[in-house]
């Protein structure tokens, strides 16, 4: 390097420190490396399964991708405890190195001082960067407690330079300490090396070591420098300078030289006079017989940078004796760094041996690999599958990272192109975070099996235009810009048939039988099986699946259309005769080539469905490989059902002239509208038993459902019909729908206590509706019984939506609204309406279906001193109270919806 290209360097460095706020930034030429991955970096992952379906066929599925982001470690060298000779009142240089082995940047703080209980402290102390590391200082700007910037893996040259004492005598040792702490550490971790400087009255001998360069390619030449000066009083004799040459050189024979001599020095034994040189078993030697004071030399050599060298510092540090062998170790020289700079070069191919690139394409050589596919199948490439495989090279002299890009623009729209790992199952991902799925770190001249797996979209069937359809893989190295390609290439595809039908046909895949079977193309007026069922009832569809195609296929059932709410279908392995088995299935399982496979199908209608629901059916089939669809079309038949239920009876108790109301829920079961004038209606009678008793009874319809039996919904007549409206809108009882009917029974004035009556309600439904008979009549039975001292019993309830106790509103009979999670409160009432006190009241409730026994608030009485409230498997029951005439207790509790 010329000096004028070394000085603009240093400024350029220069600047690039004096521009950082607060501090120092080093900036190192050439390749870095660190112990751990980057921070940052995102070790990701992507799990893999294959397993064999129901349906014979073998599947993969890939897990999601999982990715762990690499925290910054902080990690650094100082190198290293260094000692040297020199006068009274003389300068001493010293060198060190600092490295960031973390694996972030970081940055340092650097300290200097004399140590306590030496002989002598130093004067004029500082710190100089030394950039090169040739053991020269890079100008005069003193880093004593300033900051340095070090990217991860990047080292910086510094030099210690001190005055000794004047007033040192000989042998008197002297020592400084330098320091280095991490900002990202902190001061747990503080590096400290020591100099030791020893006061000598004679020669002084200081070695630098350097280059002519500090970046190569391999085969390039390396000068190497040694220049040494004696700064002492005296002259030096039998210097001796020694270099073992690092790994990664190879010294070129004859090219040594002497203080700018022109001719060589000879590499055998040294018989030189003044200096003795000699080169051998890797190590060169010279031996200088005399070193006059204030004079200065150097030793040059050169290297040749071997072509298997990687990538990197080559670091190489000499060692001098000033007076020849004897009691006093040698000394190192400075360490010197010559970066071999990083080559990337990458190629993909289809030969493991041979890693030609495209521009070696020739003969067997042609970067392309072709196959045919299967219909449905996915075609693998590689992975010692039925093609050739896929290997990446790398040409590079440093482990290297290659992006993958997928040029997949041939390909029919749909197409999926995964990129795997050499089991043609786990997939590439992305490394090193620059979102492009890559190879990850492979080293110099190394070899990477990959594999890629197409999948064409279902029902793709071609044709395929010359020469096929081709998926272009190229890869780029990271760091680099040469990129290299290989060709997948599909060059045909076998196509597959399906047909879906009632299995009675000649399985000829036309309509050409006396009767419909569903073969052959789908028709969309063709009603091919009509089945006639009840409300909630299946009704069964003969299902036939022949496979058409060249290779064993599976297909999922389905319909071409939604249901209606509340119906479902369900298919069954059959025999060929259509009778069902209790076998379920979803898809056929794998069916070989021309066979067939025979199945039903159970649509059962919701239990609310009416004749006018009756439904056409499309069932579908649907290739998950191959994307083969059928369709064919039946017909359900819903009948009319009718039935009426009425709930349920009751007994209470009143005083002589009281009266009760019992509530009774009148429920339409079947799928037609009863009570319709014109249709059926609903007469209904009232008797009493004994018919003399003396009670009167009167029927309500709760048409505002409060649970009162208000005036106005006093039922007068004895038909029903004009009291109901149903949910529609229009007049009845619809089907599912409920009315509350409210039964008045008063007690004549004259009763006695136990007298006892049967108030008996019957509906009596008449008049056929589709041609079906009037449903059996239904009655309800309600038990007064005379009592001086009357209990009412009444149960009330609101919602608590947040279950934390509080009710929404307030409480009463009217039907709620609850979500899963949400509460109910209940209260039950007991009430003396007699003019009689009570006693040993027990009110007893049980814990309904679908809900849990709640907490807030727990079960109990109120007033509380009338007892407590006991659970025993869901059944509550208060302690025995009494009750006094007007007087109320309220068993209270709470229960949550289940579901959430």
């Amino acid at each position: 390097m010329s000096m004028n290209l070394k000085t603009t360097k240093r400024n350029n460095l220069y600047l690039s420190i004096a521009t950082v706020l607060g501090g120092f930034a080093f900036f190192a030429t050439g390749t870095t490396y660190a112990a751990a991955p980057a921070a940052g970096t995102n070790i990701s992952n992507i799990a893999t399964a294959s397993y064999v379906d129901g349906t014979s066929t073998t599947r993969t599925v890939t897990s999601n991708e999982v990715k762990t982001t690499v925290l910054q470690v902080g990690s650094f060298t100082l190198e290293q405890d260094r000692s040297a000779t020199a006068n009274p009142n003389g300068v001493v240089t010293l060198s060190h190195v600092l490295t960031n082995t973390g694996n972030g940047t970081d940055k340092f703080t650097l300290s200097l001082a004399n140590i306590a209980g030496d002989a002598f402290d130093f004067s004029n102390i500082a710190i100089y960067l030394d950039a090169n590391k040739d053991g020269v200082p890079d100008n005069n700007t003193n880093l004593m407690g300033q900051v340095i910037t070090l990217n991860a893996g990047e080292s910086a040259g510094l030099v210690v330079v001190g005055t000794t004492a004047s007033t040192a005598q000989a042998n008197d040792l002297g020592k400084l300490t330098l320091s280095a702490e991490s900002t990202f550490i902190g001061s747990s971790d503080i590096k400290v090396n020591t100099d030791t400087v020893k006061i000598v009255g004679g020669a002084v001998i200081q070695v630098t070591k350097s280059a002519n360069v500090t970046a190569v390619t391999r085969g390039d030449t390396v000068t190497y420098e040694l220049t040494y000066k004696n700064t002492g009083n005296a002259d030096a004799t039998n210097l001796t300078i020694e270099d073992i040459l690092p790994a990664g050189v190879t010294y070129v024979a004859g090219s040594a030289r002497w203080s700018g001599q022109t001719a060589a020095l000879t590499d055998t034994t040294g018989d030189e006079t003044a200096a003795k040189y000699e080169f051998t078993n890797g190590k060169a030697q010279l031996v200088l017989a005399s070193v006059p004071r204030n004079s200065t030399g150097k030793l040059t050599f050169q290297v040749t940078v071997n072509a298997s060298a990687p990538a990197g510092k080559i670091t190489n540090i000499a060692t001098f004796d000033p007076d020849g062998p004897g009691t006093e170790s040698p000394q190192p020289t400075n360490p010197y760094d010559v970066t071999v700079q990083s080559t990337y070069i990458g190629t993909i191919n289809d030969l493991a041996t041979d890693p030609y690139s495209d521009a070696e394409v020739a003969g067997s050589k042609d970067d392309l690999i072709s196959t045919t596919a299967v219909q449905g199948s996915p075609i693998l490439f590689g992975a010692s599958s039925s093609t050739e495989d896929i290997w990446i090279h790398n040409l590079g002299n440093v482990t290297e990272t290659y992006n993958i890009k997928v040029d997949k623009s041939k390909l029919p729209a749909g197409s999926i192109v995964e990129l795997l790992k050499s089991d043609g199952n786990t997939p590439l991902t992305d490394t090193n975070g620059d979102a492009s799925v890559d190879s990850g770190p492979l080293a110099s001249g190394g070899h990477l099996e990959i594999s890629a797996r197409i999948t064409l979209p279902n029902g793709y069937t071609g044709p395929i235009t010359a020469p096929g359809l081709d998926t272009i893989l190229t890869i780029t190295p990271v760091h680099g810009t040469l990129s290299d390609k290989i060709t997948l290439r599909i060059t045909d595809i076998t196509t597959s048939k399906v047909d879906l039908s009632n299995g009675k046909g000649n399985k000829d895949y036309i309509e050409n039988d006396t009767a419909l079977t569903g073969e052959g193309a789908y028709v969309a007026a063709n009603i091919v099986t009509t089945v006639t069922t009840k409300p909630g009832v299946a009704g069964t569809f003969p299902i036939a699946v022949t496979n058409g195609g060249s290779t064993a296929d599976n297909y999922n059932f389905g319909t071409d259309q939604p249901l209606p709410s509340g119906w479902t279908v369900e298919y069954f392995v059959a025999d060929s005769t259509g009778v069902c088995s209790s076998t379920k299935v979803t898809n056929t399982g794998a069916i070989q080539p021309n066979a067939t496979a025979y199945f039903c199908a159970k649509v059962t209608p919701s239990t609310d469905a009416t004749p006018a629901n009756s439904q056409d059916i499309v069932f579908t089939i649907n290739s998950p490989a191959t994307g083969l669809t059928d369709k064919m079309k039946d017909r359900l038949v819903v009948e009319a059902v009718r039935g009426l239920s009425f709930l349920a009876d009751q007994q209470g108790q009143v005083a002589p002239g009281g009266t009760i109301v019992y509530k009774h829920t009148l429920t339409n079961n079947g799928n037609v509208v009863e009570g319709v004038t014109g249709g059926s209606t609903l007469p209904f009678a009232i008797t009493h038993d004994p018919s003399n008793s003396g009670f009167v009874t009167s029927v309500y319809v709760d048409k505002n459902n409060n649970g009162v039996a208000d005036a106005s919904e006093l039922v007068t007549g004895a038909d029903l019909n004009a009291w109901l409206t149903a949910t529609n809108g229009a007049d009845g009882l619809s089907p599912n729908e409920s009315v509350s009917i409210l039964v008045k029974v008063e007690a004549p004035s004259n009763a006695t206590a136990g007298q006892a009556d049967l108030s008996i309600v019957t509906i009596t439904p008449t008049g056929e509706l589709n041609s079906i008979a009037a449903p059996a009549a239904v009655t309800v039975t309600d038990k007064t019984t005379v009592n001086i001292g009357q209990v009412r019993l009444e149960k009330l309830q609101a919602l608590d939506a947040d279950c934390n106790g509080a009710e929404e509103g307030n409480f009463g009979t009217s039907t709620l609204q609850a979500k899963p999670g949400a509460c109910i409160i209940y209260q039950i009432k007991a009430v003396n309406d007699g003019n009689q006190a009570v006693t040993k009241v027990v009110i007893t409730d049980a814990v309904p279906s679908y809900t849990t026994l709640g907490t807030t608030p727990a079960a109990a009485l109120d007033p509380a001193s009338k007892g407590t409230v006991s659970n025993t498997a869901n059944n509550l029951k208060s302690t025995e109270f009494a009750l006094a005439p007007s007087e109320t207790v309220t068993m209270k509790f709470s229960v949550k919806v289940d579901g959430q």
